[in-house]
């Protein structure tokens, strides 16, 4: 028996481990939880930094009864909060968020926008959840947990770029399964194709990974259809969604996932603003409205300024037209949000457009620094 059972997890080595304790991340408990975790490395960030993870690896005594002693700690406090029948229920509540990637392995800090997201009411439910999306696609790493770092694999990007690649940009939950049963380190262009995806399913088939991990899959579905422009369904499986059709253009010099996020972001900031998407010049509901970039996207990541680039306030939601003289730094604005039009620009279109300015609720401090930029631009093409 125990040499069927070592086999059996043999087979299970390199499956995409997504255990979690809770799956509500708008709820008390997944909420109250992170903020235990937060709070209790932010007032032991000392002990926490002093703690050598290259010697506990290599088994030193001293540094497994340091490690031993903080995780033992932050356990019980969590135990007194939510009682289990167990403290493996404790560790898995604990694992799960450095699985979804809130919290880095070895207690050794936490995403940059885990707070943000504790600070996000749960009433505020789109920027809460798009929040939780990024440091989803960013960071999740299903095989990491507390004491194992398995961050350079990132399941989610492997799984979107399977889908974006895929012929028919959707995903079945047998293609789901498949990919769960992959080793990313085996497939380096960081995707399956079709006839991958039937293998890898059919070795799912032969460990019984489905009868066996079924609630994994199901909370592989449920993550999933929290992300912007996507559907996540076990009967109809995973698509783009009419907006997110955008994705399936493979663009190498940005990340399309998290321009979507980008994007949706400033959706949000219209309907929180206006109870609508509407162009912030004009004010209108336009179809097809440009998620357009203050300082351009692509000289945010040639400075490798990844979070400029997808930053919601270095962008305005503008239709089309605008957007034509807007990205050529023929108009710009204003701290005060009035327009600046270039003398290039046709005098009747500079008539129809220069009673426009942007919104205070729009101009905030971030954007502020964006359109500083842009202004400059705007003057230096025009200072003749």
């Amino acid at each position: 028996m125990s040499t069927k059972r070592a086999k059996k997890e043999q087979q299970y080595d390199e499956y995409w481990k997504l255990t979690v304790e809770y799956t509500d991340i708008f709820g008390a408990q997944f909420n109250n939880t992170l903020k235990v975790i937060v709070k209790y490395i932010d007032d032991n960030i000392d002990k926490i930094n002093d703690f050598n993870v290259e010697k506990y690896i290599d088994r030193d005594k001293d540094e497994r009864l340091k490690f031993q002693e903080l995780y033992g700690n932050l356990q019980s406090l969590i135990f007194s909060i939510y009682h289990k029948v167990d403290l493996g229920s404790i560790r898995k509540s604990i694992n799960q968020f450095v699985k979804l990637g809130f919290v880095n392995p070895y207690l050794k800090g936490y995403h940059k926008l885990t707070k943000k997201f504790l600070n996000t009411s749960s009433s505020y439910k789109e920027m809460k959840q798009s929040i939780f999306s990024e440091i989803f696609y960013n960071s999740a790493s299903f095989n990491s947990s507390i004491t194992n770092d398995n961050r350079n694999k990132r399941e989610i990007n492997f799984l979107l770029k399977t889908l974006m690649y895929h012929p028919e940009k959707k995903l079945s939950k047998t293609d789901l399964i498949a990919l769960m049963v992959t080793d990313l380190a085996s497939f380096p262009k960081g995707y399956l194709t079709v006839d991958e995806l039937k293998s890898q399913y059919s070795y799912s088939k032969a460990i019984d990974f489905e009868e066996n991990k079924y609630n994994q899959i199901h909370y592989l579905f449920t993550f999933l259809n929290l992300m912007p422009d996507l559907t996540a369904d076990k009967d109809k499986g995973v698509a783009f969604t009419e907006d997110g059709t955008v994705l399936s253009d493979i663009d190498t010099t940005r990340d399309p996932y998290m321009h979507a996020l980008y994007r949706n972001n400033l959706k949000i900031e219209s309907k929180r603003v206006y109870n609508d998407i509407v162009c912030y010049v004009e004010k209108i509901a336009y179809k097809g409205l440009v998620a357009s970039h203050i300082k351009p996207c692509h000289i945010c990541l040639e400075e490798l300024k990844t979070s400029e680039a997808y930053d919601y306030n270095n962008g305005l939601l503008i239709q089309l037209n605008i957007d034509a003289y807007f990205d050529k730094f023929d108009i710009s604005f204003n701290d005060d949000g009035t327009i600046l039009i270039g003398s290039n620009v046709d005098k009747s279109i500079a008539e129809k457009y220069c009673k426009y300015s942007l919104d205070k609720e729009i101009l905030t401090p971030e954007r502020l620094k964006y359109l500083s930029y842009h202004r400059k631009r705007f003057l230096e093409k025009h200072a003749s």
